[in-house]
């Protein structure tokens, strides 16, 4: 993937500029930011895209996000109350995200908020996840997700649980790739797919 000029790999870090800077995004608290510097294929995140993004935690991703679509809104929906009271203090500075406290298991619960989002992008570590995801992308119809799946919620070996993962969402969607961001987040495997 050729990156966008906003994006440049420096150090072993990403880099995002904005206001004609360049800031460092960490790649150890930002799965997607290890997904770039891992060769991902694909970069979908345009000015105008609205994301749901599943496991929003604290917003450090959504915090980014924010930033690089800025025409759009991000949609940050967490199972956690102490993580979304810091979302929310995000969000009051930032007016294209939408946090919203609620079960990633369940999309009937935020459907009102989030419309038809371009991007599906889940970060849920829960033993069923690829379920989680699948769920997701059918209820919305996105054009295109991330999933950024943790093996340890599962039980099994690392290599097995990605292998079993992967052959669910081949079954499921047209196009699954598989990148590898074990260096930056133990355990952790990168999937897009449309």
């Amino acid at each position: 993937m050729a990156l966008p000029d906003y994006l440049r790999k420096k150090k072993g870090f990403l880099e995002l500029k904005k206001n004609k800077k360049w800031i460092s995004w960490n790649p150890y608290h930002s799965k997607l930011s290890a997904y770039v510097l891992a060769g991902g294929p694909e970069w979908p995140f345009e000015e105008k895209s609205n994301i749901l993004y599943l496991g929003a935690a604290e917003g450090n991703t959504v915090s980014f996000l924010s930033h690089i679509c800025h025409g759009g809104r991000i949609i940050g929906v967490d199972i956690s109350s102490v993580a979304m009271a810091e979302l929310l203090v995000l969000a009051e500075k930032r007016r294209n995200i939408i946090p919203f406290l609620g079960d990633a298991q369940i999309p009937k619960k935020y459907s009102p908020h989030t419309g038809i989002p371009d991007i599906l992008y889940q970060d849920v570590a829960q033993r069923d996840q690829v379920e989680i995801f699948i769920r997701n992308y059918d209820f919305f119809g996105p054009k295109c997700g991330l999933l950024m799946l943790k093996s340890r919620s599962s039980p099994g070996k690392d290599n097995e649980v990605f292998r079993d993962s992967k052959r669910k969402m081949e079954s499921r969607f047209k196009k699954v790739d598989a990148v590898d961001i074990t260096k930056w987040a133990k355990g952790h495997m990168a999937y897009y797919v449309e």
